[in-house]
């Protein structure tokens, strides 16, 4: 009989350092699950910003092409008008020679 209970104090002592053991390994498990969540979610972040760089990076070169873009049809419209007012004057000009010679 004494040994029976001696058997069964025995299997509970196990069982216990088994679920101290099992209790053991859900913590680290747990801890490394965390770890690995937090390596996740900086190189999420990490990639999120250099995606978020290169958005604006492009745009911003989006932008530079067109404002040249701008700048060139402005100043081809100010040639334009250049050469018209130079035309003009030109003309002008010419009138009023006519005018001063007809007189």
């Amino acid at each position: 009989m004494e040994d029976v209970i001696k058997q069964i104090v025995d299997a509970e002592k196990q069982a216990e350092a088994r679920i101290e053991k099992a209790k053991e390994d859900a913590r680290e498990i747990v801890l490394k699950a965390r770890e690995e969540a937090k390596l996740l979610e900086r190189e999420i972040i990490r990639n999120a910003e250099t995606q978020a760089e290169a958005l604006v990076e492009k745009a911003r070169a989006e932008g530079e092409e067109e404002a040249k873009k701008v700048l060139e049809e402005g100043n081809a419209e100010i040639e334009e008008l250049k050469v018209k007012a130079t035309n003009n004057f030109e003309r002008a000009i010419s009138a009023g020679i006519a005018l001063v010679r007809g007189s």
